[in-house]
């Protein structure tokens, strides 16, 4: 499960989740119709020599007070928070 949390101000929506374990590499983020999707995966030894999949997605509907054209997602140290600046 995707730990994630929400922040507003006045100008922007900031969404904060956490990804211990992944890199930059691991995950994708994007925008379509107003719903951001965050999806982190990647591959596992299960110990016995067999590789299996790991996979974590997180969507939420952007509220229509942000501009979800202009995304701003950065990702540091486990840590992945995408920024929406509000609407003028």
């Amino acid at each position: 499960m995707l730990n994630v949390d929400v922040n507003e101000t006045d100008d922007e929506l900031q969404i904060v989740a956490e990804l211990h374990g992944l890199t930059a590499n691991d995950i994708d983020v994007s925008v379509e119709r107003g719903v951001l999707t965050i999806i982190a995966e990647r591959q596992v030894n299960d110990g016995r020599g067999a590789e299996r999949t790991i996979r974590v997605l997180s969507s939420m509907l952007l509220p229509s007070s942000v501009d979800a054209h202009k995304i701003n997602a950065y990702f540091d140290d486990g840590v992945m928070t995408v920024t929406f600046p509000k609407h003028r």
